[in-house]
């Protein structure tokens, strides 16, 4: 499920550089709900045009993203392969991912960032004909890492982009716009590839066709974000970001913080990596759902995810950023439990749409805590290495959750998950609850010399 941040600032919130070492955030709790509706269209006018061609981008590689999870399974289950097998491409793509992260946040700390989107987007799409067209799995492997590898330079790239591209006043609200821009893809692509896969099997008598031929349709619509990327005008890594070193020192200092970010992330992803991969063959094998069933499925959860994403800020300025995460992510395990052992089909979809909606809330909250711990010129380093903390995880827990659900089914295997989900959320909270402190009157202040 793999996703957002950013520097939380606008008109009731305040950030203080004290020193390399330390700063702090304030967030006022406000006025609750109407106050953060008032700041959402209060500060979207403040998107840079840069921010705006970036976001258009991103809702075009989002559609791709979104038809390739909903598709590629069903799709390599009706070539023959098991679930084994299909968990070993899942976790290929992780691999190229994590293998390139590190050195492509501190590529991005030296270079212009559009070069790099262009670039990425380009061998990316190429790479993911490769694994469509190819039907031996060695290949399909192949080129899984080298596509994983390739998307990876364009994950890594948005935390900087957005740093450099928007002021203080909107900044929360670009990462949060642009995880729901995300998953506005998302909708679309899910409601558009089930149907169009469905179509197209129903049109050729092969529904093998029909998903290949979506799949190559989500592909060319990712070339399309390559428009509104060559219309961007980037601007130069600042001397502060260039100057990021992976030196003994830089960890000394530290390693602690880096530590503490990486571990929970990758619990979270070693838990979700298990099942959420597999959630459209769940509906297929268990009730025996087709792929445009699925695909409205999917559509609703996004809808769920939409919702949750846009209330992120909402929350966190009520109950802080770090009880935001918890709350919402403990909050999501007994829809967990519902999906684990039901086999009511309107039970199941309606778990499945309330445990997405909530468990990804904190997401994009949870890049943005780490951004703002973090000095400018390692925000892209924290980044990559949220990023590589999950797909790791992901990268091992797809392979051996597809064994699992194989040996012993759906049930025992979101068990496990469960129980990933809530120690991470416990280690979270013992982490980082003491870098935030709400203050007499009612506002929350961040500190990162706490972290």
């Amino acid at each position: 499920m793999t996703a957002g941040a950013n520097h939380r600032i606008d008109r009731s919130m305040t950030i203080t550089h004290e020193t390399s070492e330390a700063a702090e955030i304030t967030i006022d709790r406000g006025k609750g709900f109407r106050a953060g509706i008032a700041d959402y269209v209060t500060t979207l006018k403040l998107f840079s045009r840069n921010i705006r061609l970036y976001l258009i981008g991103s809702f075009l590689m989002g559609i791709n993203f979104q038809v390739f999870q909903l598709l590629l399974n069903l799709y390599l289950k009706e070539l023959g392969f098991p679930e084994s097998e299909i968990g070993l491409v899942g976790s290929a793509r992780a691999v190229g991912m994590t293998t390139i992260a590190i050195p492509a946040a501190i590529l991005l700390s030296r270079i212009r960032l559009k070069p790099i989107l262009i670039v990425s987007i380009t061998l990316f799409a190429i790479l993911s004909v490769g694994v469509v067209t190819s039907d031996m799995l060695e290949l399909i492997i192949g080129f899984a890492i080298l596509s994983g590898m390739a998307f990876s330079f364009y994950r890594v790239a948005g935390g900087p982009f957005f740093m450099r591209n928007s002021g203080k006043k909107e900044r929360t609200h670009v990462f949060s716009f642009s995880f729901g821009v995300m998953i506005l893809a998302g909708m679309v692509g899910s409601l558009g590839a089930g149907n169009l896969a469905a179509f197209l099997g129903e049109q050729s008598g092969d529904i093998l066709l029909g998903y290949r031929y979506t799949l190559y349709s989500g592909i060319l619509i990712s070339l399309l974000a390559l428009v509104p990327f060559m219309l961007i005008k980037s601007a130069k890594p600042s001397p502060e970001e260039r100057s990021l070193s992976l030196s003994r020192e830089q960890f000394k200092l530290r390693g602690g913080f880096y530590f503490k970010i990486g571990f929970v992330n990758f619990l979270v992803g070693m838990g979700a990596g298990l099942v959420i991969p597999f959630l459209n063959l769940y509906f297929q094998d268990r009730f025996n759902q087709p792929a445009n069933s699925i695909g409205m499925f999917y559509f609703l959860v996004q809808c769920a995810m939409l919702v949750g994403s846009l209330s992120g800020p909402i929350l966190a300025r009520r109950f802080g950023l770090v009880r935001t995460i918890v709350i919402t992510q403990l909050a999501s395990i007994p829809f967990l439990l519902i999906l684990s052992y039901t086999y009511v089909l309107p039970l199941a979809v309606s778990a499945f749409v309330i445990r997405g909606g909530l468990m990804n809330l904190g997401g994009p909250i949870v890049v943005n805590l780490g951004m703002e711990l973090s000095d400018k010129k390692e925000q892209g380093l924290v980044n990559a290495l949220i990023m590589v903390a999950w797909t790791s995880s992901w990268m091992v827990s797809s392979a051996v959750g597809g064994t699992l659900i194989e040996q012993y089914g759906y049930t025992f295997t979101m068990n496990i998950t469960i129980i990933l989900y809530v120690v991470s959320s416990l280690i979270f909270y013992l982490f980082f609850r003491d870098v935030e402190i709400r203050s007499s009157t009612k506002q929350w202040t961040i500190h990162r010399s706490s972290a």
